[in-house]
């Protein structure tokens, strides 16, 4: 049984030293005395003793366990085993162990003792003070705990033993962990442990604020070269501080002391990772190069090992986890001292420092690991190997580091100066594209700051910055060869500046010795022209000039191509506010401009798919279709040979709640980019019909026309889908009309023949909408399946004052009625309108003279105050 160090009390304590001079006598006495094991005497003057030669143990059968009630009942075990060695050490065990300490005072006066376990790692801690036969306290913790279970707020388990006037009791203790199985005792005076707390707060305080300084230090080194082997070394550092703060217990107390099983996870996690970095710091500090190929697989294969094992640490259990990288770490570390020997034999001069490093933190971090193992004995150099060679390796790798920073530094700043010579014949061909020799992004982009400066100066006119996109190139490369294609482009972009410059208001990029270059290349085959209007609505003409100018056939090799491109325009200051936004909304506009008919746009809000407004009602519009947030309006078609009510068109309505009403022409484009269009016409066709029905109910007949849009031709079950709806609403087909503009169906013109057919042949109505304003020939609208033909409103308003409007409307009525299809008219805004018609034999007529698109439960009041009217001759 070992006492510890006895210590004085000093002079002032009177009275003391005669009886502090029986002890030796009395301990003497009852070693002799006691068989076998004897209880741990507490020595009055002793800052700390070693209790371990007076504990017994008892190992817990598996499949049975008892409480402390049952040991001292006399449930337990008959005989205990006393401990062997210096410390209680069983490995890596999962199996339950009791504990047994007899603990006597022999003085005449209370003691107060701490017993603590100075191994933090146990998963479940049971401790008993028990004396005459009775509990006296207990405490259940464990770092499977939360921290405030422990007896005292201390980041290894310690527990206040009490002790009476010469008295005898025991302490017990019930020990489970999946990890390694020990538990090193010291039963202390409370005075001394706190000072030799202190101590060692002092001491790991030390040895944290020298490892973070380091991590700093190389961070600022990394910060400056960007080496990985820097980057990989804060790393390992790094992971070791969390690793050594785990371990110590220190984390669980102040960073997570309510969350064990992130602790645990911490310390499973960093002990996998340490080994991975390190791996991967040591292969680009010592620079294992490609003609190194044994060591690079062997490298390679620990970086793929140890990264497997770091991701099994977020998974595997406790004790799995750490005998897999325990055993890793023993591979690593053989790995890394016979590699670093190799090369420190073949006169690498990084390997010296490293095998120098390596050896400090491998004996350090071996002892640790025997000690973790249950091989080595608890003593300061296994206790505080970790840290000492971590210390110790850190500081000389840094010094190496900090050396090849020195060393760097000066090829840099070498490498600097040839670099600038180069840089200096490169930066004039760096303003200029090398295949077009026009101007180049930088170059244009100081032009159009002078021009902005110019704009702001004399306010009397705006900037415009055009984009053109040629188109079809990749089908050029693939037939003529990159080569032909290059000498094409070449042609194309200095017939734009030839075009441009023969515009007016075209902004000069720069003065070459060729001639002015009133174009620059922006990327790829995309190219720049700045213009100076005075009105801003004249650049669309313009832009459609010069397109139409680079749409002339190209004679090239003996060909005669037709080119194909896209433009979009931009303004500072009416909708850019710098030369990034400017050149941004100029590349949105012929984005946009790639589904319009002349394939150019000026860049509008309204078409920015990337504004914050259009942002918040795509998500917004997703919303409203799934809780009703639409509304749907209808407009009467009146009959004009009966005046009956023939049918309602059905009008999407958005009233959002923020931004108020959304107007159609805003949010339908938008469904149709993002997909939405597709669950919207279902919603739309859903409540439409089911409109329908409740006018078939109250016995009105009509039919409903719902517009569709150019995707939903391409769905391929779309007919299916619109039949399954009128099914559901108990409506045959004919009482339905799918309109769609004669645009969409030149999107796809194929396709769209193919849908239409299948919805004609599936007995559905179908109408060309805004007929007269799309580009589709006679002969294509010959060729659709469709019932009726709608007149675009904008003929039809004004053809009572507008005989131009009136012919093309009669010429459209009769040509419609030759084909076969029924006429309806939109746009009828007076009786003189709704008369002209009557007479051209107008088939169906709708607009505001007969009512504006009203609510749903509007209607019915309506078909009564208009039937009245009609029969009272109204």
């Amino acid at each position: 049984m070992s006492t510890g160090v006895a210590m004085g009390w000093g002079a002032s304590h009177s009275g003391i030293p005669s009886r502090v001079a029986l002890w030796p006598m009395l301990i003497v006495f009852l070693m002799l005395m006691a068989p076998g094991v004897c209880a741990v005497t507490v020595a009055p003057l002793a800052e700390s003793q070693n209790p371990t030669g007076a504990i017994e143990y008892w190992p817990e059968p598996d499949g049975r366990s008892i409480d402390i009630q049952g040991i001292l009942s006399g449930q337990g075990p008959s005989d205990w085993t006393p401990v062997q060695g210096d410390v209680v050490n069983f490995g890596y065990t999962r199996q339950a162990f009791w504990y047994r300490l007899p603990v006597e005072n022999a003085v005449g006066q209370p003691v107060e003792r701490l017993l603590e376990i100075t191994y933090p790692l146990l998963d479940h801690v049971e401790f008993y003070h028990v004396r005459d036969g009775e509990l006296v306290s207990g405490y259940r913790t464990g770092d499977q705990y939360p921290f405030g279970s422990r007896a005292m707020q201390h980041r290894t388990f310690v527990f206040p033993v009490p002790l009476e006037p010469e008295s005898s009791s025991r302490v017990y203790l019930r020990v489970t962990t999946s990890g390694s199985h020990q538990v090193p005792l010291v039963l202390w005076k409370p005075e001394a442990f706190y000072e030799a707390n202190e101590a060692d707060m002092v001491g790991r305080s030390m040895f944290y604020g020298m490892l973070l300084i380091i991590v700093i230090f190389n961070v600022f080194l990394y910060a400056v070269l960007r080496e990985r082997s820097y980057l990989y070394y804060i790393l390992t550092n790094a992971t070791l501080l969390v690793l050594m703060a785990s371990l110590h217990g220190m984390a669980f107390q102040f960073l997570y002391p309510q969350q064990p099983e992130l602790n645990e996870r911490v310390t499973l996690v960093a002990s996998a990772m340490i080994a991975l970095f390190f791996s991967l710091f040591a292969r680009t500090f010592l620079n294992i190069t490609r003609d190194m190929r044994f060591r690079r697989l062997v490298f390679h294969a620990l970086t793929v090992a140890t990264g497997l094992n770091t991701v099994a640490a977020f998974f595997l259990s406790y004790d799995l986890s750490t005998r897999l990288s325990v055993s890793l770490a023993g591979i690593v570390s053989l790995v890394m001292f016979v590699i670093g020997l190799m090369m420190v034999m073949q006169g690498h001069r990084a390997a010296r420092y490293f095998m120098g490093a390596w050896i400090m933190l491998l004996v350090g971090s071996m002892g640790w690991i025997l000690l973790i193992a249950g091989i080595a004995p608890v003593n300061f150099l296994t206790r505080y190997g970790v840290e000492l060679g971590a210390v110790s390796q850190a500081m000389v790798l840094t010094f190496a580091l900090g050396q090849r920073f020195n060393d760097e530094q000066r090829a840099r700043l070498k490498a600097m100066k040839e670099r600038e010579s180069m840089e200096q014949d490169l930066l004039e061909q760096a303003q200029h594209h090398g295949l077009t020799g026009l101007p180049e992004r930088n170059l244009l982009e100081v032009v159009l700051e002078r021009c902005i400066e110019r704009v702001d100066r004399t306010g009397d006119s705006s900037l415009a910055l055009v984009l053109i996109h040629f188109r079809g190139f990749d089908d050029i490369n693939k037939t003529l060869g990159h080569e032909n294609a290059d000498q094409l482009l070449y042609q194309l972009a200095w017939r734009m500046n030839d075009v441009v410059l023969g515009l007016p208001d075209s902004v000069v990029i720069e003065e070459a010795a060729s001639g002015p270059c009133t174009v620059a290349h922006v990327e790829g085959i995309t190219f720049a022209c700045a213009f100076h209007p005075r009105q801003t609505n004249a650049m669309p003409d313009q832009m459609t000039a010069l397109v139409n100018a680079l749409r002339e056939p190209v004679e090239f090799r003996g060909l005669s191509l037709d080119m194909r491109m896209v433009g979009g325009c931009s303004f500072y200051p009416e909708d850019s506010g710098d030369i990034t936004t400017l050149l941004r909304h100029a590349f949105i506009a012929f984005d946009q401009a790639e589904s319009g008919v002349n394939h150019v746009a000026v860049y509008t809000e309204a078409i920015n798919p990337y504004s914050e407004r259009r942002l918040t009602l795509m998500t917004e519009l997703r919303r409203a279709i799934g809780e009703d947030g639409l509304e749907l309006h209808f407009q009467p078609q009146v009959r004009l040979s009966s005046g009956e009510i023939c049918g309602f068109e059905v009008l999407l309505r958005w009233n959002h709640p923020e931004y108020g009403f959304i107007p159609p022409d805003e949010f339908i484009p938008m469904a149709e980019q993002t997909g939405l269009i597709r669950p919207l016409t279902r919603w739309v066709l859903d409540r439409a019909l089911l409109f329908g029905a409740s006018m078939d109910a109250a016995g009105y007949p009509v039919r409903i026309s719902v517009n569709i849009s150019a995707l939903n031709l391409e769905e391929p079950a779309f007919a299916e889908q619109v039949l399954g709806v009128l099914e559901r609403h108990g409506l045959p087909t004919g009482r339905l009309i799918l309109e769609v503009t004669e645009t969409a169906t030149m999107v796809n013109p194929v396709a769209a023949l193919q849908a239409l057919r299948g919805l004609y042949d599936a007995g559905i109505r179908l109408a060309i909408d805004d007929f007269g304003t799309g580009y589709s020939s006679l002969s294509y609208i010959r060729k659709l399946p469709v019932h009726e033909i709608k007149i675009d409103r904008s003929f039809v308003m004004e053809m009572d004052a507008n005989r131009d409007d009136a012919t093309i409307v009669r010429t459209t009525i009769n040509m419609c009625h030759d084909l076969g299809f029924e006429v309806v008219a939109e746009g009828v805004e007076s009786d003189d309108t709704s008369q002209l018609l009557r007479n051209m034999q107008c088939d169906i007529v709708q607009g505001y003279h007969l009512a504006r698109p009203m609510p749903e439960e509007d209607v019915a009041s309506w078909l009564e105050t208009w039937y009245r009217a009609t029969a009272s001759g109204g």
